[in-house]
């Protein structure tokens, strides 16, 4: 009688006279076809020149073409002359266009930051008395600011 799994079956020492002798099955190939210790699952790997889809896109976003504008020859990327048809459709009334066109401008266009600028004044190196005399000039305009508001707030 042979135990289950959950009682502690080690199938590893029993003998195994079945179709799966050989430890060969399910997830279980043959040996000779299995990865040897240290050996890559893609030896050859990807090819050297090959490209992903985001280069190939890039690649032919950036081609650039000659077009007349104008009556005159200019340079433009594809994705340049992709834009202004889009424009061009929009401004023709075509709503994909304009649904197109939108969405692209939404998420590309330069974003406005929200910073505050202001100037920073970096003093000069001081040493450590010029630093303590810097203090007392502050401390005591401290006090006569505070002294200034108290006799102000006395007057009211």
């Amino acid at each position: 009688m042979t135990k289950r799994k959950s009682e502690g079956l080690d199938r590893s020492a029993e003998p195994d006279d079945g179709p799966g002798a050989n430890g060969v099955g399910y997830r279980n190939p043959p040996q000779h076809t299995r990865f040897q210790p240290g050996q890559s699952g893609n030896p050859r790997g990807r090819p050297r020149d090959a490209k992903g889809w985001k280069q190939i896109v890039a690649r032919i976003a950036n081609e650039m073409h000659w077009v007349v504008e104008e009556g005159s020859r200019r340079r433009r990327s594809t994705l340049e002359l992709i834009l202004l048809q889009l424009r061009n459709l929009m401004a023709q009334g075509n709503d994909q266009a304009f649904r197109a066109y939108h969405n692209l401008f939404a998420r590309y266009s330069p974003q406005e930051t929200k910073t505050h600028r202001g100037y920073l004044i970096v003093p000069e190196q001081l040493t450590l008395e010029e630093w303590q005399r810097e203090m007392v000039k502050v401390e005591a305009y401290q006090r006569r600011l505070i002294e200034e508001a108290e006799r102000k707030e006395g007057k009211t």
